[in-house]
């Protein structure tokens, strides 16, 4: 295992420079958002995280626990 991941460096998918650096420009920026997503991996994912939570927030029926309107 660790002989593959040493053969993965220079192959991966993000550079880490440019990954360090833009957590630097991130960090020293006062309009950045709350979270940083590094690399079309990265994006995928968390892409998929909010599209899976927006299913589960349009599939629950909230508002059946409302009062009843007057």
């Amino acid at each position: 295992m660790v002989a593959d991941h040493l053969d993965l460096q220079g192959r991966q998918l993000g550079d880490p420079v440019e990954g360090a650096a833009a957590i630097i420009r991130h960090a020293t920026n006062r309009d950045s958002p709350l979270r940083q997503v590094l690399g079309s991996d990265a994006h995928a994912f968390a892409t998929a995280k909010v599209d899976a939570l927006r299913a589960d927030l349009d599939a629950a029926a909230a508002s059946a626990t409302d009062f009843p309107a007057a």
